[in-house]
């Protein structure tokens, strides 16, 4: 755990996963008792070859202890959880289950291969059903789960393993897609077709009760579609949910991952340009990039508590009496 901890923090003060860049800052902190930079490079890879650093072993107990789950819930039984997936250039394929939090998101459980090499049969969905019973020994019993993802996963496989966990599912429906749509009455329609009808342009609204995934022998689900004002493209999601329109709001939590994947590769960690060498080695530095976004958001949020507090302090004793002065701009809270 120590070569993890210095692994982390390195990669905290270098904002960067390349390994030189890390060193260089694990040196400067003079975490360790290397005489170069590049003997702490040398250690760093060690700790990358270290088979004992799985998120099981490092990562999941710690984050079972360090999550407010009471606060997270705020008096709701109800959890939002978002699956995503992202590349490493063409080299390494990410699957990764997060949980939407304070306008980010804290990284509960993922899985890592090589982009554009064949698999054995089976092994996208083998993956799939690790994370998400990862996943699922993390939640605390009693909650009732929403899983929200994008429109690659409006498809029977992906839904099927919800259901059999009893997960509530709302996904983005590929609009312009093959996609059928049984109606209440047992009539039969094309997807597209029913939204362009129903969503003919921006300021319109649309939701109904029915079945979808005809292929698979079809699936209730709802449908709930809105073309916002200002936005290209209609939104439509497909929802074992009562077609309600929260189901939209609940939905939305979906694009808070996306800053977290912004993080891992441009504007903090630089992920692709880690240059690291094989999927063991990029399972155990993504753990390393995982538990930094955790600490980093934890001190992103104590500090937004800090600033709110302080506001609300500030306007609970009112306005100070004085002299009328110009406007000056505004200070920061």
């Amino acid at each position: 755990m120590r070569r993890l901890a210095v692994l982390i923090t390195g990669l905290i003060a270098a904002q960067s996963c390349v390994l030189a860049r890390i060193a260089a800052a694990v040196y400067t902190l003079e975490l360790t008792q290397a005489r170069a930079p590049e003997h702490v490079e040398r250690g760093l890879r060690r700790t990358l070859n270290d088979a004992r650093l799985t998120p099981t072993a490092c990562y999941h107990a710690e984050l079972a202890e360090l999550l407010d789950w009471r606060g997270l819930l705020q008096g709701s039984r109800r959890v939002v959880l978002a699956v995503d997936e992202s590349s490493h250039t063409d080299a390494y394929h990410l699957l990764r289950v997060s949980l939407p939090y304070w306008g980010g998101a804290v990284v509960l459980a993922w899985a890592v291969w090589e982009q554009n090499v064949a698999q054995p049969a089976g092994h996208y969905w083998a993956q799939m059903d690790q994370v998400l019973a990862q996943v699922a020994a993390l939640l605390p019993p009693g909650l009732e789960v929403v899983v929200v993802a994008d429109r690659a996963y409006d498809i029977a496989p992906f839904v099927d393993r919800l259901r059999a966990r009893g997960w509530h599912w709302i996904i983005r429906a590929k609009v312009e897609s093959s996609l059928r749509f049984r109606d209440a009455r047992g009539h039969e329609h094309g997807l597209r077709a029913l939204a362009h009808q129903h969503l003919p342009g921006p300021g319109s609204r649309w939701r109904t009760r029915g079945a979808v995934f005809k292929k698979a022998g079809w699936r209730e689900a709802s449908v709930v579609g809105v073309w916002a004002a200002g936005t290209q493209e209609r939104l439509v999601v497909l929802t074992d949910l009562r077609p309600r329109w929260a189901v939209l709001r609940l939905y939305a939590r979906r694009f808070w991952i996306e800053p977290g994947f912004r993080t891992d590769k441009s504007h903090g960690w630089q992920w692709e340009r880690s240059q690291v060498q094989g999927v063991a080695h990029q399972a155990r530095l993504l753990l390393a990039m995982a538990w930094a976004s955790v600490l980093m958001l934890a001190l992103g949020v104590a500090e937004a508590q800090r600033r709110l507090a302080h506001l609300a302090h500030r306007r609970a004793r009112g306005p100070r009496p004085g002299r009328p002065r110009p406007e000056i701009g505004v200070l920061p809270c």
